[in-house]
């Protein structure tokens, strides 16, 4: 079952949020939705404290507030967003994220307290001492995705579309 999740617009700091939060007993996925629907990420299995960190589930809210997993919601502003995923090709997200982001319950932050005030954020999500010396290796790092390696699967990514398509069109988003 997830436990807790990091939510925020691309290209703030999810990929490297998802490596930071697995660690020898927590395990936290980065976009699970390319693979599966978000109604089955609590049939993942694991050992380890389960976790996502996801550019997704800001488009559904109400799932993502009912579920009880511990919150996270990252802030950036859409401008540097866009600049971000302009330079990796990448289409640009209109300004409606930040307020699906704002809508979300949970510990709000700027993404970029990941890297300056991490304790809090790291002892909110799992629940542990913050570890500064793993941390500080960690920050040096570069973490973003490897798009040419994402496993999509087609039916779960049609699926969630297709939600999306009929919430446009004025219905609900289970």
């Amino acid at each position: 079952m997830i436990e807790f999740m990091v939510i925020g617009a691309p290209r703030s700091g999810t990929a490297w949020a998802a490596n930071w939060l697995t660690t020898d007993h927590s395990l936290c996925l980065h976009d699970p939705l390319w693979r599966m629907h978000y109604e089955d990420l609590d049939r993942i299995q694991s050992k380890k404290v389960l976790g996502v960190a996801c550019t997704g589930l800001a488009l559904f809210e109400t799932w993502t507030n009912a579920h009880r997993a511990r919150k996270l919601i990252l802030h950036r502003n859409i401008d540097e967003v866009n600049a971000s995923l302009y330079k990796i090709g990448m289409p640009p997200i209109g300004d409606e994220f930040e307020d699906r982001l704002q809508a979300i319950d949970g510990l709000h932050v700027w993404w970029r307290e990941l890297f300056d005030r991490p304790a809090r954020i790291h002892e909110h999500l799992l629940q542990r001492p913050f570890d500064p010396e793993r941390h500080q290796a960690l920050r040096e790092l570069e973490v973003q995705m490897h798009f040419e390696g994402i496993h999509v699967d087609p039916a779960a990514t049609a699926r969630l579309l297709a939600e999306l398509q009929r919430a446009a069109h004025g219905g609900a988003i289970q």
